[in-house]
């Protein structure tokens, strides 16, 4: 597969895999999670500092994929559940609306097919989804937001295999595209087109908060590297390594970086020049360390911190502890 920095001009139709690759892919995940637990937990911030923290989620099964809403009053989620009886059990998975206000949990699709990565699109009245179709062929839908149950449309029904996205602007994405090797694609959904950024990557597709950079990370070695892809300039560049195995990462609204090594979440600051397509750590003069404990969850997480998440508003972190049982 040909690969294309922002500035070529060859655009691609998004590269198919064999169907069974993602059932399977999906069977696994489901699988994985009898003995597995992923919770969902929300920890509220004052002045940087936890005040408290809650498991949302707070039962057996798979709870992931944490996205908060633009005006940080929910949290939208992933939740599995084990659909039929005897050898008919099959694991579907919802969208789940948390409100932060009150604690009510609302199912937002409730349809029979499974949904994954939850995100709320540009217009702030809809969220966009991974569907999973009956062929096990993976597509990008959306729903209603304020109308729980509502029926969801396709927003792209050509392009398939798609495993998570982040909204550029109301027309363009940017998708982790299942295939070998996996690939991040920039789509747009109204002139129905998709080139290829970059290969390799991992599954964190993130905006930088206040800036049109959004982020992706590589592998690199046995760890993951971060990279900045600039949506107007049309360029990828990085060289900022994640301090563990661990591909997951969020930024906290002043435009640092976070990550988590097993239960405890790291802090990194980062200095950007779009200019000079660099992306580079400050070391703090304190500890003259790239990588800082802000929070230890040891207290609430017995296994590994993974995805994460900060509320625009600063005041809440969201993040998903797996552990063993």
């Amino acid at each position: 597969m040909k690969v294309v920095n922002g500035s070529g001009q060859c655009r691609y139709q998004l590269r198919r895999i064999v169907p069974v690759t993602i059932s399977l892919i999906i069977s696994v995940l489901a699988s994985a999670n009898v003995a597995a637990e992923d919770e969902i937990y929300l920890a509220t911030l004052s002045q940087d500092e936890v005040s408290e923290v809650v498991n949302i989620s707070n039962r057996s099964g798979y709870d992931n994929q944490p996205h908060f809403t633009p005006d940080s009053k929910a949290l939208l989620y992933t939740a599995m559940y084990a659909q039929g009886n005897g050898e008919e059990t099959r694991q579907q998975s919802d969208s789940m609306h948390y409100d932060l206000a009150s604690g009510k949990l609302s199912n937002l699709t409730q349809s029979d097919a499974s949904e994954y990565s939850p995100t709320v699109t540009p217009d702030g009245k809809h969220f966009s989804v991974i569907r999973v179709g009956a062929d096990g062929r993976q597509l990008l839908w959306q729903y209603p937001l304020n109308e729980p149950g509502a029926k969801g449309t396709s927003l792209y029904p050509e392009l398939f295999d798609v495993g998570y996205h982040v909204w550029l602007n109301p027309d363009e994405l940017l998708l982790f595209v299942l295939g070998e090797p996996m690939a991040l694609q920039r789509a747009n959904i109204k002139e129905k087109k998709s080139e290829v950024i970059d290969t390799h990557i991992g599954r964190t597709l993130r905006q930088v908060p206040g800036t049109q950079l959004f982020s992706y990370n590589k592998e690199h070695g046995q760890g993951w590297q971060m990279y900045i892809y600039h949506q107007e300039q049309q360029t990828t560049y990085g060289n900022i390594s994640l301090p563990s195995e661990n591909m997951y990462y969020a930024w906290h609204q002043d435009g640092s970086l976070l990550t988590a090594i097993g239960n405890q979440v790291y802090q990194a600051k980062v200095d950007f020049n779009p200019d000079a397509q660099a992306i580079t750590l400050k070391q703090p003069k304190v500890s003259g360390a790239d990588w800082n404990v802000w929070h230890d969850f040891s207290n609430e997480c017995d296994g590994n911190i993974t995805r994460m998440v900060m509320s625009p508003d600063q005041k809440y972190f969201a993040f998903v502890c797996n552990s063993v049982d």
